[in-house]
């Protein structure tokens, strides 16, 4: 009878010990598949961390890689080198051309924050999150400009609808959420998104110190994904990609050309004036306003869709207007009554402008056990990040303008 009694007591303190180290321990009990997470710091320009503190962006170059420079698509726009980095396209072959597009067949216009961004029709290439679903994965996407629509038929398995205050604190809490779900619910590939510094380089300009400020706050948001990753033991399960979408220069009243004292306005849509000038005749004037406009300017190249150097990637869309204008770098368009009524433009800073442009380019940083540890890359084209995720997730890419080759050297076979 104490044999019996001893056994029970043994057994019950045995079971508590179990339940104990259970609950104490981060160490996850199912197999995690390959995992990435792909974060955009929104207008962080190549420099921007060697001016400020980002312990985040340091430990993760300290324990994986980071290239010089991540070379933007023609524009150097938001929403066209997000889609850039998801599809491995160029904006003329993913659709999404500029932050304002408009297509004259429907007297339609693709706006940011616009119902237009949750509708397929302006999408034309795969996102990751497509390909991954496609071949069975499950994706999340904490906003990505293009994840509100159900792209090629797909939509990731979660996504939100952008919501512009929504809390820093909160997005990363909900990338670790969807970290700890079971093997049949969690997402393989996930997204997650900041708007600055780029809102803060718009307003104060590039390098200002609340333009660095903001990027530190959104570095601390990283830390607390990174802490919460290593808490979880998912280092050598989860990979990282940090990125921006384009870089950010100086602007000034003293650098703006008036389209005014060359062309009639009345026979003209302006589509875009920002860095690229997207032009609209009225029907038959095409020519006419090509003419005025050609070598008017010193620092505005104008070109006939179809005859826009082949570095940029910007003939073959069908929302391409038919004058492109391409400023110079620090370069502002707008017409004399705009200039006179809006004191405050241009912005202190923006963006948009030739890729060649280092002050455009942007920033990569990844870690995990996909990549080697301490490599330096020099500056990358963003379009190959897509074919860099599908090896990642060993799944089959989809056709892009990328090239897996230039990361051949970082990569754990």
């Amino acid at each position: 009878m104490k044999l019996l009694k001893f056994l029970l007591i043994l057994s019950i303190f045995l079971e508590g010990c179990s339940s104990h180290n259970i609950t104490d321990t981060k160490t996850p009990q199912q197999s995690f598949k390959p995992t990435l997470i792909l974060v955009s710091f929104d207008g962080v320009r190549y420099d921007y961390p060697s001016l400020t503190q980002t312990p985040a962006l340091d430990q993760i170059e300290e324990n994986g890689i980071k290239a010089n420079g991540l070379k933007t698509s023609f524009p150097s726009k938001t929403f066209p080198n997000h889609l850039s980095i998801v599809t491995g396209l160029f904006p003329e072959n993913h659709g999404i051309i500029a932050n304002r597009i408009y297509d004259d067949t429907t007297n339609k216009f693709y706006t940011l924050g616009g119902n237009a961004v949750t509708e397929s029709k302006w999408y034309q290439g795969e996102p990751i999150w497509v390909t991954a679903e496609k071949q069975g994965l499950k994706t999340a996407t904490f906003f990505w400009p293009g994840s509100e629509a159900k792209i090629n038929g797909f939509r990731p398995t979660y996504y939100k609808a952008y919501e512009h205050q929504f809390s820093y604190e909160k997005r990363v809490e909900q990338i670790l959420d969807w970290l700890d779900l079971s093997d049949d619910k969690r997402p393989q590939f996930l997204t997650l998104y900041f708007d600055e510094p780029d809102s803060s380089g718009h307003r104060y300009g590039p390098a200002s110190s609340e333009a660095l400020i903001a990027l530190e706050n959104v570095d601390k948001q990283l830390l607390n994904l990174l802490q919460g990753i290593k808490s979880r033991n998912l280092e050598d399960k989860v990979n990282l990609m940090v990125v921006s979408d384009h870089g950010m220069t100086s602007l000034s009243r003293d650098k703006v050309l008036f389209l005014d004292d060359y062309i009639d306005m009345d026979n003209v849509k302006i589509i875009d004036y920002s860095a690229v000038v997207a032009i609209r005749p009225r029907e038959g004037e095409t020519e006419s306003v090509y003419q005025k406009l050609k070598d008017v300017h010193p620092h505005m190249q104008v070109y006939r869709k179809g005859e826009i150097p082949e570095k940029y990637h910007y003939n073959n869309y069908k929302f391409i207007q038919p004058i492109i204008g391409v400023l110079d770098l620090g370069w502002s368009a707008t017409t004399h009554s705009s200039f006179d009524s809006h004191t405050n433009y241009p912005s202190k800073g923006s963006h948009g402008f030739d890729p060649d442009n280092q002050e455009m380019n942007a920033i990569f940083y990844a870690t995990g056990p996909a990549f080697k540890k301490g490599v330096q890359l020099s500056v990358i084209q963003n379009t190959n990040l897509y074919e860099l995720m599908c090896a990642i997730l060993k799944i089959t890419p989809a056709p892009n303008d990328g090239n897996l080759d230039v990361f051949k050297d970082v990569l754990i076979d």
